[in-house]
């Protein structure tokens, strides 16, 4: 019988004990779903409160541009048509292009920042049309008359598949901004239209082959940043026309072979791409004033860059560059030197030598001495900032000319009077002064 009862307890408190557990488990359960259900409200409730919060903002800036609507269609409707030269309907949320066909001397439109889906040819009847924008709109289709004065064209941030085919008859066209659409053809007219000298093809899904080189070599300028080009056509040096070529935001890690025969290169930009090394083919192209591969892998600069003699502007920031080659002492002409964000131990001496450098930007770097900056005539602007700089530069502070010096966060040795004089020098914003920030 004993054993009976000792059996029924131990079982009786194994089965309580368990219950404890389950009810203990339950609560936590409870709980957490609690806890998750009040952080969705709380979620939905600050969506819902930043939702009401646009929409209100939305309902006020519809009020202010139907009021503006409605003012702009009583003075157009009192202006002399012949006397109207350009019109601004900015932001005013119009869903139709309005018809200013009877507007016979109008030059420009900007009419930006609307609702406009599509604009029909008879729309664009004014024969002295020079410049036309129609940026963030939501435009699908777009004809244009044979406008022989018009010369700019901006439909960028839009809903274009494709270039307009009536654009080709557009002969005089020198500008196109189609960038920010879902464009990815080059079409074959593109190559007829002669005077077409700048395409802005940036952030669209372009597919760069050999048909649409052979189709870009009268460009001047030539967009194409954030495509997701992975490669260059073997044949992109067909591209002679090329002053500027902007590659930025892409995938690319090399160029062809034929990249060296882009001689009238004077601008190139491969910011942000997977680029290793500086290429040799661009070390040939002499005519280069700027010269960009920020955000890239690169550890050395090739001795090969001092020979670009006529550069102006050199950005190798955030990269993994760790020396300045001697050879750099030889770009004469070189106002802007960004290298922030990399691996320098120190500033070379021979800088100083760089006669036109204005601005020089060598933050972020592990750089623990710089020569004395002071001596250089041009520079206006230096940050040195994020560095291990022991010794202040003092002889900075009665530069002439200097506008700006960024010294902060390095573990420079100051006496206290040091560290007075230079607060002194912080807080004066006397305008003859350099702005310090320390």
């Amino acid at each position: 019988m004993r054993n009976f009862k000792n059996f029924t307890l131990h079982f009786l408190l194994k089965i309580g004990i368990k219950f404890k557990m389950i009810r203990f488990f339950l609560s936590v359960l409870f709980l957490s779903q609690a806890f998750s259900i009040y952080a969705q409200q709380s979620k939905d409730l600050k969506i819902s409160n930043i939702d009401s919060a646009y929409q209100l903002y939305l309902e006020k800036k519809m009020a202010e541009a139907a009021i503006s609507r409605k003012h702009l269609e009583t003075v157009l409707h009192k202006a002399n048509p012949d006397t109207v030269k350009k019109i601004n309907i900015q932001n005013l949320f119009f869903e139709e292009f309005p018809d200013f066909s009877s507007f016979d001397s109008l030059q420009i439109i900007h009419a930006g920042d609307n609702m406009i889906r599509k604009i029909p040819a008879t729309y664009f009847a004014c024969d002295s049309l020079e410049r036309i924008y129609f940026s963030n709109n939501q435009i699908k289709k777009v004809r244009f008359k044979r406008l022989y004065k018009l010369k700019t064209v901006s439909l960028n941030t839009n809903n274009l598949k494709r270039i307009p085919r009536s654009i080709r008859k557009l002969e005089n066209l020198e500008s196109l901004n189609l960038s920010n659409n879902s464009i990815r053809r080059i079409p074959k007219f593109v190559a007829k239209m002669e005077n077409l000298k700048e395409l802005n093809l940036n952030s669209n899904e372009v597919v760069l082959n050999k048909k649409a080189a052979n189709r870009l070599g009268h460009i001047h300028t030539l967009l194409l940043a954030g495509n997701n080009l992975k490669k260059l056509p073997e044949n992109i040096g067909n591209l002679q026309g090329v002053r500027k070529l902007n590659l930025s935001k892409n995938e690319l890690s090399s160029v062809p072979a034929t990249f060296k025969n882009l001689d009238s290169l004077t601008s190139i930009i491969f910011y942000q791409n997977a680029f290793e090394e500086i290429p040799q083919e661009i070390l040939s192209l002499k005519n280069l004033v700027e010269l960009d591969f920020y955000y890239n892998k690169i550890s050395k600069i090739p001795e090969g860059v001092g020979g670009l003699v006529r550069l102006k502007q050199l950005f190798l920031s955030f990269n993994e560059i760790s020396k300045l080659p001697d050879t750099l002492r030889n770009l004469r002409q070189l106002k802007y030197l960004y290298i922030h964000h990399n691996q320098l131990k120190s500033v070379p001496y021979w800088i100083t030598s760089l006669p036109q450098l204005e601005r020089l930007d060598v933050s972020y770097n592990q750089i623990f001495q710089i020569p004395n900056l002071s001596v250089m005539d041009n520079l206006t602007e230096i940050d040195l900032q994020e560095n291990q700089l022991e010794y202040f530069p003092w002889d900075l502070l009665d530069k002439p000319n200097l506008k700006l010096l960024i010294v902060r966060n390095n573990p420079f040795i100051l006496e206290k009077e040091e560290e007075k004089m230079l607060k002194e020098h912080v807080n004066n914003l006397n305008s003859n002064t350099p702005v310090i920030v320390y």
